[in-house]
């Protein structure tokens, strides 16, 4: 079974937001497992923005660099 690389985004970010706090954006592509055709900086921000729009991460400024769990996290958690 495949799965695609936004969804693999998706999980290694709610998941280092669990359990380190906060994040960067190469903390992320360190989690990352992606060695053919890894994502762009750009792409790993839109999925981020995405996530922050459903209230899953936040960050600490609008244009900040460090990301950390939103509300709906409590739910990726249980």
């Amino acid at each position: 079974m495949t799965t695609h690389r936004s969804t693999k985004i998706v999980l290694a970010a709610l998941e280092v937001a669990t359990e380190e706090g906060t994040f960067r954006l190469p903390d992320l592509e360190d989690c990352l497992n992606i060695p053919e055709n890894p994502p762009s900086n750009s792409i790993l921000r839109q999925v981020l923005n995405q996530l922050k729009e459903s209230g899953w991460l936040e960050r600490d400024q609008p244009e900040g660099q460090i990301w950390y769990a939103g509300n709906q996290s409590d739910e990726f958690t249980k």
